[in-house]
């Protein structure tokens, strides 16, 4: 038995089901969601045990004695249908529920996106609006400080050309002028364009080219940064002057060389002058000392005739006191009070002679226990009198062990003779604090003097009290202020009427 048309009903059979198999696999490929996907794998069994029925009920030939159940069998390919409708039913309207939902989905997503851009856009509107605005105060900020570099170098370049005092040129690094101001050419004669792209050499004098002193100073200035000399240098028409010439290497921020700057000083007049000072000083110096020699001679050599006056007086007052009236007597003793003094006083010229030509020999000395020695010698010399010495300890200066002596036995010597009246005397040597040099004083409290004579205290022979109030020949201060002056220091006095006196001194 067979099916009517079997032969075309196979062949549309068998295209259809692959169709059916094909269309199976490619919804199985869309379907993504996971009950989609459980659902067509449930789908699969069924589909095929259709298929299975189906394939029996039009198979042309059938075993002999087996009887096939056709209602049987077309109930249950009833059944498989409607399983599959109902499977196929729910995954349509399982993917028209997912559509919905991926739509809105969608649309969210779509909405958040169009957020998304419109916050970016808005932004990088910002982003670009603040890097705008950042560039133009930069370009601004930048603009004006190129402004202020121009005015900077333009003020620089009016207040170089308009130096005259100084020669300032700027070289290359083969040493070639490339600039050049009004200083450099009324010092060295040369217009800008006789000059410009000249080496700087011709400035030099033969002797120095020879040596090759400017390249030399071009390569001690590279290598130490700066180089300063003085020297001869010569001028257009070629006259000489004596120059300080400082010549600093100038680099980039790299560090690299760019060249140099030469700035040249004339002291032509100054180096003159000096030495006129020097020459002058040179003569100076040996008139003093000739002076020293001719007043060490002249009081060396009157020594002789005082002592014959002396001596004669006195022969007089001893030998012929009878004969001699006491009016006599009075004028013989004048004179010989007139002799010693004059002794004395050629004593201490004698001394500031030896002062002077005193070669000066440095030492550290104790001047705390110098002055010590000088106040127990002035003690001993009047015992009875009551001064109290206030010295401070630990004074140790640098300077000549002699001289020193003779500073401290003139000014102490002083401080004992002005105090001479006072019923409680008191001398002190010591050191003024908080001052930036060291400054020693000797004060005493005797009956001090008009500043308004301050002026005449160091001048030889001169005298702020007369003989009958205290003694001296007026050359004790003269002598301490040329020993303070061979120290390299100054001295100076303060007082009041009344009130004392101080000397201080620096060595």
């Amino acid at each position: 038995m067979s099916l009517p048309g079997e032969g075309s009903y196979l062949s549309r059979y068998k295209t259809g089901l692959d169709y059916l198999q094909n269309d199976l696999n490619e919804v199985s490929g869309l379907a993504s969601d996971p009950r989609q996907q459980q659902t067509l794998q449930q789908l699969r069994p069924l589909l095929s045990a259709g298929l299975t029925e189906l394939e029996e009920g039009i198979i042309v030939h059938r075993p002999p004695g087996r009887k096939v159940d056709a209602a049987r069998r077309q109930g249950g390919e009833r059944q498989s249908l409607l399983e599959i409708t109902s499977r196929v039913t729910q995954m349509k309207e399982e993917e028209s529920r997912l559509l919905i939902e991926r739509s809105q989905i969608a649309r969210k997503s779509s909405l958040h996106m169009k957020g998304v851009i419109v916050f970016g856009n808005v932004l990088a509107v910002l982003l670009l609006s603040t890097a705008s605005f950042a560039i133009y105060q930069e370009m601004k900020k930048r603009g004006k400080i190129e402004r202020e570099l121009h005015r900077s170098e333009e003020r620089f370049r009016l207040m170089v050309s308009g130096v005259k005092e100084y020669a300032i040129l700027m070289l290359d690094l083969e040493g070639c002028v490339v600039n050049w101001n009004a200083g450099a050419e009324r010092i060295k004669g040369y217009r800008s364009e006789e000059i410009i792209g000249r080496h700087f050499s011709r400035f030099y004098p033969e002797e120095d080219i020879e040596r090759r002193k400017p390249e030399r100073e071009l390569k001690l200035a590279a290598e130490q940064g700066q180089f300063e000399d003085e020297g001869w240098r010569i001028r257009k028409d070629g006259s000489r002057f004596w120059a300080n010439v400082v010549i600093t290497a100038l680099r980039d921020a790299s560090g690299r060389l760019q060249g140099f700057s030469k700035v040249t000083r004339d002291l032509t007049e100054r180096r003159r002058a000096e030495e006129e000072t020097k020459r002058q000083n040179a003569q100076l110096e040996a008139a003093n000392k000739e002076l020293d020699a001719f007043s060490y001679s002249v009081a060396h050599d009157l020594r002789a005739p005082l002592r014959a006056i002396d001596g004669f007086s006195l022969a007089l007052l001893q030998d012929f006191q009878d004969q001699i009236p006491a009016e006599g007597t009075k004028y013989l003793q004048r004179i010989r009070a007139g002799a010693l003094r004059m002794a004395q006083l050629i004593e201490d010229l004698l001394k500031l002679a030896r002062i002077s030509r005193h070669e000066i020999v440095r030492n550290d000395v104790d001047l705390s226990g110098a002055a010590k020695d000088v106040a127990s010698q002035l003690q001993a010399s009047d015992p009875d009198r009551l001064v109290r010495f206030l010295i401070a300890s630990g004074l140790v200066v640098s300077g000549d062990r002699n001289l020193l002596r003779i500073l401290l036995e003139n000014l102490m010597g002083n401080a004992w003779k002005f105090t001479s009246r006072q019923p409680q005397a008191e001398i002190q040597l010591g050191v003024r604090n908080g001052e930036a040099e060291r400054i020693l004083f000797i004060r005493d409290n005797g009956p001090g003097f008009d500043m308004e004579h301050a002026g005449k205290l160091f001048g030889v022979f001169h005298r702020l009290h007369r003989d009958s109030e205290f003694p001296g020949t007026g050359v004790g201060l003269a002598t301490v202020q040329r020993i303070v002056h061979r120290h390299g220091g100054r001295i100076w006095a303060e007082a009041a009427v009344g009130k004392g006196a101080t000397f201080y001194f620096v060595l």
